[in-house]
């Protein structure tokens, strides 16, 4: 009994998890210098795409980001082997052009410190007695890792929760800002409209359409027309991805990819798309806490879309310690601890096993907050003390 009792986790108590927190987050720091050298690489990084765009921009050639040999050159003056292309939207120039006048190692810092200072802030105002947790969470250790856009979504979406409840257009405002990578925010539409919120809804159009007119304003009708181009590139990297490739991915069509099924892997997704978007719908459209319903939103995420990497994942952070406020069973705390590295676990298994098991992580998960949702009280914060 005595040896139960022990990896019930009993003595986890707060200052313990502050205690390891700390330690993760100083072991994650250190391992960003080598990530950092890695990408200094031919072919080493992704954030290739985001600082070459944003050199033409400041070059002048803002029109020409779109097209892989013109992208090419300028790649190709910090010596790497491999073209990254850029393939966001122009709504998305409006968050790096700045990086153009910095170098390529000054602008990946930059972009890596900024973005995790926005995700950390923003998440923190949720969980204000959590900043060690926060700031040790895995997966956004792997966000750091690949200075990608994963911080930056995930903070706008922390700032969605944390505006939802109180003031709904305000929250829109920041739901249109997601429009640089609208799978992230799959679940928003269904869930806004179920819950009727339409100042939300008001709110997000009138971002997008801003953030449309000023990235027209600031880079032109040619960036606009070259757009379209790049669906070409991203279609061609879905149909021509190799097993690696989909292995770091985390949805259920990415797993059945990895495993050379493409039909199979289309026809779950869609099941697992719809299956997300009832659920959503089901919860959105009763009287509960708002924290309960984005807590489920998020964790259903990964598997409503078929393209998500795991460098998007900071986001799951809040799920995670919504539960650790509200999972209050014999085995919760394993069960949250095991959920809480499950991001870097997920991934350090993948390509070994050759399946990645987020999207199972993110059932149990979604299950967990399912069955939160008939306990507790109307009155409930985003608060772990």
């Amino acid at each position: 009994m005595r040896f139960l009792t022990f990896f019930e986790l009993r003595w986890l108590d707060r200052s313990r998890v502050r205690a390891y927190a700390i330690i993760l987050t100083f072991c994650s720091f250190g391992s960003l210098w080598w990530m950092f050298q890695e990408a200094m690489k031919p072919g080493g990084s992704d954030f290739m795409a985001f600082w070459s765009a944003a050199r033409m921009l400041a070059q002048g050639s803002g029109a020409d980001i779109y097209y892989p040999d013109a992208i090419r050159t300028v790649q190709r003056t910090v010596e790497t082997a491999d073209v990254v292309p850029f393939v966001h939207p122009p709504h998305f120039l409006l968050w790096v052009w700045p990086l153009g006048f910095f170098s390529y190692p000054s602008a990946w810092i930059t972009w890596s410190a900024v973005t995790f200072g926005f995700w950390m802030v923003a998440t923190r105002r949720l969980f204000p007695t959590m900043s060690w947790p926060i700031a040790g969470f895995p997966g956004a250790l792997i966000a750091a890792w690949h200075a990608q856009t994963g911080f930056l979504t995930s903070g706008i979406q922390a700032l969605i929760a944390s505006q939802l409840g109180n003031h709904p257009f305000r929250a829109g405002l920041c739901i249109g800002l997601l429009i640089i990578k609208p799978h992230v925010a799959i679940l928003m539409p269904f869930a806004l409209l179920a819950a009727r919120m339409w100042s939300a809804i008001a709110g997000a159009a009138i971002s997008i359409l801003i953030s449309s007119l000023a990235s027209w304003m600031c880079f032109g009708s040619a960036v606009w027309l070259a757009y379209p181009s790049s669906w070409a590139v991203s279609q061609h990297l879905i149909e021509a991805g190799d097993h690696a490739f989909f292995l770091r991915q985390v949805t259920v069509y990415a797993m059945l990819r990895a495993w050379d099924l493409p039909e199979a892997a289309a026809v779950a997704q869609g099941l697992a798309t719809t299956l997300s978007i009832l659920v959503i719908w089901r919860f959105w459209s009763i009287d509960a806490p708002i924290e309960r319903k984005v807590a489920l939103l998020l964790a259903l995420t990964p598997l409503a879309t078929p393209y998500l990497f795991s460098y998007d994942l900071p986001f799951l952070v809040v799920p995670v310690l919504w539960l650790v406020a509200h999972y209050k069973q014999r085995w919760s705390r394993p069960a949250l601890v095991a959920l809480y590295v499950s991001p870097l676990l997920c991934r350090a298994v993948a390509l070994p096993l050759s399946v990645n098991p987020t999207p199972l992580v993110c059932i149990a998960m979604a299950v967990l907050i399912y069955r939160q949702l008939g306990h507790g009280g109307a009155d409930e914060r985003f608060d772990t003390s």
